[in-house]
């Protein structure tokens, strides 16, 4: 994974995942998807542009779950849909990924379980020291990955805002998708456990 500002841009896009990792179910290709998507319009999308923009990239995070996550997407809980969402993120950018783990589960063990925005601000800080590509990106698309993120946190049921500070809380999720993830996946096992499995060197 490359680092790509990209990542500000995003957005929670379940229902157009969904809709994705239905149709891969029923064995379709990428470009019967496509179709598909162009044909009927599901992500309802103003543009043909913008509908095929919605598509790449909502299709790369879909395909970023197997076929074993795909089917515990599918037959899961809210809360199961959820941090599967949250995992097409940290699956598809590197910026995020890392974060995640530097940053979330680093203050969940070794600090105080929660975070305010300037943490969020060091950690980019430190980002643009480590990488070139980091530090060229605008201040405006700095400042939408980290909103990004929060969103991400928030939506997927990681973080709670409490007069200002995001309160760190593993995720909640069915015995299945726990299961799965201790035996087969370090990175879902981290973000039900918020304990470190993984480290960034085997990107």
């Amino acid at each position: 994974m490359e680092y790509s500002s990209g990542l500000g841009g995003e957005r929670w896009y379940q229902q157009d995942i969904e809709y994705v990792l239905n149709l891969l179910d029923q064995g379709l290709t990428r470009d019967e998807i496509r179709e598909s998507v162009l044909n009927e319009n599901p992500f309802f999308v103003k543009t043909q542009a913008a509908l095929q923009k919605r598509f790449q990239i909502v299709f790369k995070r879909a395909s970023s779950l197997t076929p074993e996550l795909r089917n515990l997407y599918l037959n899961g809980t809210k809360y199961d849909k959820k941090a599967l969402i949250l995992y097409t993120i940290l699956k598809t950018y590197r910026y995020a990924y890392e974060n995640f783990y530097e940053l979330i589960i680093y203050r969940y063990q070794q600090k105080n379980k929660q975070f305010v925005l300037g943490h969020l601000q060091s950690f980019m800080e430190e980002k643009e020291q480590q990488s070139e590509k980091v530090l060229k990106w605008s201040h405006i698309s700095k400042k939408k990955v980290n909103n990004a993120l929060l969103l991400f946190y928030s939506d997927g049921g990681i973080i709670e805002l409490n007069e200002g500070v995001y309160v760190i809380t593993p995720l909640y999720v069915s015995k299945q998708l726990k299961d799965y993830a201790a035996k087969q996946d370090s990175l879902l096992h981290a973000m039900i456990t918020l304990q470190a499995g993984v480290e960034i060197d085997d990107l």
